[in-house]
């Protein structure tokens, strides 16, 4: 339950910094997301899809580069409920006119009849592109944990988006 309550603190912090950047005129890019996940594995891609639902802030850094905290939650496709996965994460993008690429990391809390778990940092690959108040990106996430082989286990992703 304490991994939960961490969640919670860095949706608040997440919703605080975006305000405080609207109020004081700052750049800040505000996107609600939904949007699918699969796996990617040896031997057993594509055989399940999940439904996620993200909210993400970019707070520009210069000219082409944006920190952008974001939090996913992942739900089954069967919308059973019996777990969902909340992944709070932050990426650093490069910005190019509308289009975006970056990489960060993610830590996914499972939180299922009032338990929660950890995992471990998972990094996690997105390219992207913003049209209008829309975004389009897709993601590549991969298990980074020992004796799992780097880019061998992944997740891949794709959302699309209304930005505030």
């Amino acid at each position: 339950m304490k991994k939960a309550g961490i969640c919670f603190l860095l949706i608040g912090l997440l919703a605080v910094g975006a305000q405080q950047g609207w109020s004081q005129g700052r750049n800040v890019d505000l996107s609600l997301n939904l949007g699918a996940q699969t796996n990617f594995f040896p031997g057993t891609s594509f055989d399940w899809v999940d439904f996620t639902l993200d909210f993400r802030a970019g707070f520009a850094l210069g000219r082409s580069f944006e920190i952008s905290p974001e939090l996913m939650a992942l739900v089954d496709s069967d919308f059973s409920f019996h777990g969902v996965e909340l992944s709070p994460g932050v990426i650093l993008n490069y910005k190019a006119g509308n289009f975006f690429v970056g990489a960060g990391v993610i830590l996914p809390i499972w939180l299922e009849s009032g338990n929660s778990d950890a995992g471990k940092l998972m990094p996690k690959f997105n390219v992207g592109y913003n049209f209008g108040k829309f975004k389009l990106t897709g993601y590549l996430l991969t298990i980074a944990e020992s004796g799992a082989g780097f880019l061998k286990y992944n997740y891949l992703g794709l959302t699309f988006g209304y930005r505030f």
